[in-house]
């Protein structure tokens, strides 16, 4: 099962994982003080970005932005690989 780290301010963190769970190994944690939120894939033993977001973003535009981001990079290491 796929690793995802989830850098978010609480209430959009639980949707996400509760959304991602299904699919994926999730962990998450508050954002560092920057205030930039980020989902994570762990990929060949580090940790890559797959989208950064502000606390505010629309939970939609969220997932969308993920589920596009991770297909790109799901294509890209099958093709590596």
């Amino acid at each position: 099962m796929q690793k995802i780290l989830i850098l978010a301010d609480d209430p959009i963190r639980a949707k996400l994982e509760e959304k991602l769970r299904r699919r994926f190994d999730v962990e998450s944690f508050t954002p560092p003080l920057s205030g930039i939120c980020e989902i994570k894939m762990h990929l060949r033993g580090s940790w890559i970005t797959l989208c950064r977001f502000s606390p505010n973003e629309n939970f939609r535009d969220i997932i969308t932005m993920f589920n596009i981001n991770y297909d790109l990079k799901s294509r890209t290491t099958k093709s590596v690989s």
